[in-house]
């Protein structure tokens, strides 16, 4: 599944089919989603400031936190948002989420139940998260890096920084980052980052603190190995079966290949990008 931040949309990689259209629920955005359950998919509502569940099965929407109606910062039992933009569930603990609060410049976890309740973890302008496979940290990034938040120890780590001046003691200094918009982790040391201004991906890998680039920097759709390839302002990253699809403007596009850890890179052999073209211009993969 996929959103154009308007509806929720699937496809067999032939045509999209619209599973929802949210802006007949008081104008409506869907700007990131979660799947929690066979049915039920939580929803940031970028326009309305709040997070909404939406159910496939009846076809229903609810409000999940925040007002829907009044946009604020409030953290504790009815808490407010500020046009919110990401959300992801805890892998570990199903019942807590993390939230950037985007106009708020904020990390929320929130927890589910008949009452939310929201608390602040990390102040900055974040834009996309995900978390590592045991669940005790959380990869976040921004416009000008990535951060490294342990749930565990309630302190943060720069991994890549623009310059000093956003991160004094990151681990890697890269001056041509543009915008790191989205994030996958793999193996807990690897890392891909959508860099939607360079029209890259973006390679870390941990355990050797190096990195590397995907696709020529030029936008496009074209299709061939990593150093060929095109992609067109990447929006957003998923991990499926071993391939990894990208979220472009007015296409979904699919690397395929397999994995070796030591330079970060992908074995030419057994891989290529495609497209798909969409008829919409941005797209939150699920």
């Amino acid at each position: 599944m996929f959103s154009d931040y308007r509806t929720l949309q699937s496809t067999d990689w032939i045509k999209a089919t619209v599973v929802h259209d949210f802006r007949t629920i008081d104008g409506a955005s869907i700007s990131g989603f979660v799947q929690t359950s066979a049915f039920e998919i939580a929803f940031v509502d970028n326009t309305n400031s709040c997070l909404r569940v939406f159910n496939r099965l009846h076809d229903q929407v609810n409000k999940f936190a925040g007002d829907c109606q009044q946009e604020g910062r409030r953290d504790g039992i009815n808490p407010l948002f500020t046009h919110p933009y990401s959300i992801i569930q805890d892998n570990q603990t199903p019942c807590l989420f993390y939230v950037i609060d985007y106009h708020n410049a904020e990390v929320r976890m929130v927890t589910k139940s008949f009452l939310p309740y929201a608390i602040t973890l990390i102040k900055c302008c974040y834009l996309d998260l995900t978390q590592d496979s045991d669940g005790k940290l959380l990869y976040i990034t921004h416009l000008k890096g990535l951060e490294l938040f342990n749930l565990v120890t309630n302190t943060s780590t720069d991994i890549v920084s623009e310059s000093t001046y956003f991160a004094d003691n990151a681990m890697i200094y890269d001056s041509n980052i543009r915008a790191f918009v989205d994030i996958i982790v793999l193996h807990n040391s690897f890392i891909i980052l959508a860099d939607h201004d360079r029209n890259i991906l973006y390679l870390v890998d941990l355990s050797t603190l190096s990195t590397s680039t995907i696709c020529t920097g030029v936008g496009g759709y074209r299709s061939g190995n990593s150093s060929f390839c095109q992609v067109n302002r990447p929006m957003s990253l998923l991990h499926l079966d071993g391939d990894i699809y990208v979220g472009v403007r007015e296409a979904i596009s699919v690397l395929k290949g397999r994995l070796i850890s030591k330079f970060a890179q992908l074995i030419p052999a057994k891989q290529h990008l495609f497209a798909i073209r969409l008829p919409s211009k941005r797209y939150c993969l699920l």
